[in-house]
């Protein structure tokens, strides 16, 4: 099968409902599947008991964060994302629109695994009647995620109309960062952007098409690839988050493959709410709100908010 078709047949409903490989589609080994969140980076900062929290709100251990996927791509396309991804993160440091690809594709498989794993567990486990944390149907609205991660497969060519590739990245230097704190992972998985910092580089990813690399190609107060600390890069990416959460269009594209590369190609923005009042320019995402904001700031940074306003980097939002 066509990279396409593997991508397609993945985010089918009843591929997904009956547990197929999450990557492909295909029948799923009998092992564990894909750890989402790689052996290595468990064992690099002893992740194993630490949980990450659901959407429900409620906990999972990282080493219990597996999916369904067979053994050609476990070791296979996302085995050498895996390894190119830990490279980098190894080094500190991005230095090309290569690394950020690589790192996309790994995040977009981080993003994809997460809610493919919500969707084998139940809402409220006394009421399973009540269904899943997140819906199988809904794993299609993450098709660009797969195109992104399917590009590790086949040499793919993306024309974007924002940037070099159909996503908003962000990524910073984070040198001064405490013992035993060397890893940090939050998600907006209604936003669909997902932070991750391993040792000194800190990453965000938005499957956005690239609409906050429009409106801020610098991200926050322009501090892409700049020196922050702990606390900043966590400041970052709650206003990232939030921003994503906010994001009030999408796109259409047109994909096309032959037997060597895979072309992705954006043709234009639909805003789901139309044009801004009295104006001429399609609404991108929905007005700022200050007072959201400080409660996505306080989940994001671990702080009370009714202690008083988190810790801000500058003035105006972004």
């Amino acid at each position: 099968m066509k990279v396409l078709e593997l991508s397609a047949r993945a985010v089918l409903e009843s591929n997904i409902t009956s547990k197929m490989c999450f990557a492909c589609g295909g029948s799923p080994s009998s092992g564990l599947g894909e750890h989402i969140i790689p052996k290595w980076l468990q064992n690099e900062f002893k992740l194993f008991n630490e949980k990450l929290t659901l959407l429900n709100g409620t906990l999972i251990p990282y080493r219990k964060l597996t999916v369904p996927c067979c053994v050609e791509c476990n070791t296979g396309f996302l085995s050498n994302i895996e390894k190119s991804a830990k490279n980098i993160f190894f080094r500190g440091s991005i230095n090309h629109g290569a690394d950020e690809l690589t790192l996309a594709r790994w995040l977009s498989k981080i993003l994809i695994g997460i809610l493919v794993k919500e969707t084998t567990l139940a809402f409220d486990r006394t009421r399973p009647g009540d269904g899943s944390i997140f819906p199988a149907h809904a794993i299609d609205d993450l098709h660009n995620c797969h195109f992104v991660m399917q590009s590790a497969r086949k040499k793919t060519s993306f024309s974007c109309l924002h940037g070099q590739f159909p996503f908003s990245l962000y990524f910073y230097k984070i040198p001064n960062y405490r013992t035993g704190q060397e890893f940090d992972l939050s998600t907006n998985l209604v936003g669909q952007s997902i932070s991750i910092r391993v040792g000194q580089l800190g990453v965000l990813y938005i499957n956005d098409g690239g609409l906050q690399m429009e409106v801020g190609p610098k991200g926050p107060f322009g501090l892409l690839g700049s020196e922050v600390s702990e606390i900043q890069f966590r400041e970052i990416s709650a206003r990232v988050h939030y921003k994503a959460a906010l994001r009030d269009a999408t796109h259409f594209y047109l994909t096309s493959e032959n037997d060597d590369t895979v072309q992705v190609n954006q043709l234009h923005v639909r805003s789901f709410s139309g044009y801004l009042p009295n104006s001429q320019e399609l609404q991108i995402f929905r007005e700022w709100d200050d007072i959201e904001l400080s409660y996505a700031m306080a989940a994001y940074m671990h702080v009370d908010r009714s202690e008083g306003n988190p810790p801000i980097l500058n003035g105006a939002p972004q």
